[in-house]
C-alpha cells in the first residue's frame, strides 16, 4: 500500500500537485459548514499535522448533527488504520451515534 502511494506521488506532476495544494489552502469554507443539515461523521487522525483533532472539534461545534471519531493515525487514516476507519463508518451508517 505504501509502495503504491509512493509510486503515485512520485509520478504526479509537481506543478499540478502544487496548484492543487494552493487551491485547497485558499478554499476556506469554515463559515459555511454550519449549513450542513445531515448527520455528519468527522474522522480525525490523532497525529495529523494537516487537519488536526482541533479542526475536527471546530467542525463538530459548527455542524449541528455531527460527531467526531479520533483514530490512531495521521493524515491518511483510511490507509493507516483501515479497520478502525471502516468500523467508524459502519457504526455511523448503522445509526450508532456516539455524540
Amino acid at each position: 500500500m505504501v509502495e503504491a502511494l509512493c509510486h503515485q506521488l512520485t509520478h504526479t506532476d509537481a506543478e499540478g500537485y502544487a496548484a492543487c495544494c494552493e487551491a485547497l489552502a485558499a478554499a476556506d469554507l469554515r463559515g459555511e459548514v454550519g449549513q450542513i443539515p445531515l448527520p455528519t461523521l468527522i474522522i480525525a487522525g490523532e497525529s495529523d499535522p494537516v487537519t488536526t483533532v482541533g479542526d475536527a472539534h471546530f467542525l463538530q461545534q459548527q455542524i449541528p448533527a455531527s460527531e467526531v471519531v479520533v483514530l490512531a493515525a495521521s493524515h491518511l487514516s483510511n490507509i493507516e488504520a483501515p479497520k478502525s476507519f471502516t468500523s467508524a463508518l459502519l457504526s455511523f451508517f448503522q445509526g450508532e451515534r456516539h455524540g
